[in-house]
């Protein structure tokens, strides 16, 4: 699978990852370069490999790559280090390795695997006693990936209280990381920084961020999407049913114990079930936990996971490389002469790459159709990740085929009459 995935060359898969990018170049949280809190960590790193010679864009996607492929010998050492046997370590190692959407991180050029191998870490050292390591790289781990603040601060804060002895050193270690982190952020940008993340807050959780917190019934839950990848998501159900009988057989705090249940309820509650990335952090804690810390009927089960996961990841021994859907999509957009593209796929991204088109975001669909209305003639395309959501009116041009599992196809709709338009096609249909 490495080999596979080394083969691919950088292509940006949305705009966040966009946003990195630019971040790398130049980094402003106000200016969305990358996009709040700004994933300080991830951007110095990302840095570094630009001083050692790399692209921008290379930097983000080998930083996102490399620390993917880390995953396996860091979920390895992290149980190796809280008394696993030797065949747990293996089978840590393998369930970690054959999990169908460590492809999706590697390729995401996101912050989701350095975070994760960070966070790692820091458990790692937690089990060897080194609580001032443990709270550095938690902090790190923090820094390049924010959103793992519950799971990570809970895990802290368990060691904390278990271990009496090492309260001063991981908070202080932990503490200090983060306020260098993102105290250097602060003094960039000012205070306009702390008004950013009462918006962007606010935002994810009840506007765009597709969570349960949002005030809506018209939103894609885990269900839906357990529908589009059956295979894939059944490893992860699996890994829940094993533990769930372990919670209760097995009930012995730790901060293992508290990492794996945290990350699988702040997953379900308050990420996006579209992005199937965040389903890797529940799913290697669940399985470092299990290994560490269950009775043995789980080890062989463990195995059939392992078992159906490299049913999955044989695939990708056959699977051509190609480049991302976002990028598909606008290198045949750039051979099409001007036009209207009507999308929330990647619109920053399409707006610098296709000049000649005029790009609306669909998300605003009040704006949209004023200015499509203005014509007085003419049609336009729709970029769309939802077919079953798609304009009626118009007509299939081309899809663009997802690399991994997890990564949402896009497909192109054109002739689609402008006296058709409406707050409804552009607000919930075109996504």
């Amino acid at each position: 699978m490495s080999i596979w995935l080394l083969r691919h060359t950088p292509s940006i898969p949305s705009d966040d990852a966009y946003f990195f990018v630019n971040g790398t170049i130049r980094f402003s949280v106000l200016e969305f370069r990358p996009h709040f809190p700004g994933y300080p960590g991830f951007i110095v790193l990302s840095k570094l490999l630009v001083l050692m010679g790399m692209s921008a864009k290379q930097a983000v996607f080998y930083l996102s790559l490399f620390s993917a492929l880390s995953l396996p010998p860091l979920a390895a050492w992290t149980t190796q280090a809280w008394g696993a046997s030797h065949r747990g370590v293996l089978l840590a190692f393998f369930a970690v390795l054959t999990q169908p959407f460590l492809p999706l991180v590697a390729l995401s050029m996101m912050s989701d695997a350095t975070g994760i191998a960070f966070f790692l870490a820091a458990l790692a050292f937690m089990g060897r006693g080194k609580h001032v390591r443990a709270g550095c790289f938690a902090g790190f781990a923090l820094a390049c990936r924010p959103s793992f603040i519950v799971p990570v601060a809970l895990s802290l804060i368990t060691e904390w209280y278990l271990k009496k002895e090492a309260r001063t050193k991981l908070f202080i270690a932990s503490a200090g990381t983060l306020f260098v982190s993102f105290g250097g952020v602060f003094l960039l940008e000012g205070e306009a920084y702390l008004i950013e993340a009462l918006r962007f807050t606010e935002g994810h959780f009840t506007v765009w961020g597709n969570t349960s917190f949002e005030p809506t019934f018209e939103r894609e839950g885990w269900l839906d999407v357990f529908e589009k990848e059956p295979i894939a998501l059944a490893s992860s159900l699996s890994l829940l049913l094993i533990a769930a009988p372990a919670f209760l057989t097995h009930p012995k705090l730790s901060p293992l114990l508290i990492a794996a249940a945290t990350a699988v309820l702040w997953t379900l509650l308050a990420q996006n079930p579209e992005n199937l990335r965040h389903v890797v952090l529940p799913a290697i804690l669940l399985v470092i936990w299990l290994v560490y810390s269950s009775g043995k009927w789980a080890k062989p089960a463990l195995v059939l996971v392992i078992v159906l996961q490299l049913g999955i990841w044989l695939q990708f021994l056959i699977k051509p490389v190609t480049n991302s859907p976002l990028k598909q999509a606008a290198d045949f957009l750039g051979q099409q002469p001007t036009g209207t593209l009507v999308t929330n796929r990647g619109v920053f991204y399409l707006r610098t790459t296709l000049p000649q088109h005029k790009i609306h975001d669909a998300f605003f669909s009040d704006s949209v159709e004023v200015s499509l209305k203005s014509k007085k003639n003419g049609s336009f395309w729709s970029l769309t990740g939802s077919l079953s959501m798609s304009n009626a009116w118009c007509k299939l041009e081309k899809k663009f085929a997802a690399r991994v599992p997890g990564e949402t196809v896009l497909s192109l709709q054109t002739r689609c009459p402008l006296h058709q338009i409406g707050g409804v096609i552009y607000g919930k249909l075109v996504l």
